[in-house]
């Protein structure tokens, strides 16, 4: 007798075993059941979603059909918010007051764009901050200047002065004093 209540109770663990898997798979399945229902009921029963965008381009058109060639329903401008749902190929519909519009998906941005450029007369060219001009020359007066460029063949002070000052032969004051031809003036 001893053997029966050894079987026995290899059974009774056999079915206690059962009745938990039995009881784990169904309350698994009734919760995994539940969320599923509750996943895909709002998702069936809300509309698109919309997002908040803002148009990217100087302008833009806004038409009745996902289609270039479509009737323009309203132009937008530059940094316009629109909500953007629906989508279709590279196009999104807008939700407007007037109406839905469809509008080119790369003309949106997320986020507001940067202020428009300001407009130049050539965009390839802009000429360079205005600077003051240097005369790299020598100066000179009129006729005045001839061709003498060192103290040697000054004939005077006064001309020393001229051809220093007027004609720009800086050589002429060699120690940068501003007095030409120390040996005459």
């Amino acid at each position: 007798m001893a053997r029966k209540q050894d079987n026995s109770g290899c059974g009774l663990a056999a079915l206690c075993l059962v009745i938990i898997v039995a009881i784990g798979k169904c309350s698994g399945g009734g919760s995994s059941t539940d969320e599923q229902a509750s996943v895909t009921a709002p998702a069936a029963a809300s509309p698109t979603i919309s997002t908040i965008m803002h148009v990217a381009s100087a302008s833009l058109n806004c038409r009745a059909e996902p289609a270039p060639d479509s009737r323009v329903v309203e132009k937008l401008s530059r940094s316009d918010q629109v909500d953007a749902g629906e989508t279709k190929d590279s196009w999104v519909k807008l939700d407007r007051i007037g109406g839905d519009c469809w509008v080119a998906q790369r003309f949106l941005s997320e986020g507001a764009p940067d202020p428009e450029p300001a407009e130049s007369s050539s965009p390839l060219y802009s000429p360079p901050p205005s600077q003051p001009e240097v005369d790299l020359a020598p100066r000179r007066s009129a006729a005045s200047c001839g061709i003498k460029w060192k103290c040697g063949q000054m004939d005077s002070c006064a001309e020393a002065y001229h051809y220093l000052n007027d004609c720009g032969v800086g050589r002429l004051d060699g120690d940068g004093d501003g007095v030409p031809c120390e040996s005459i003036c």
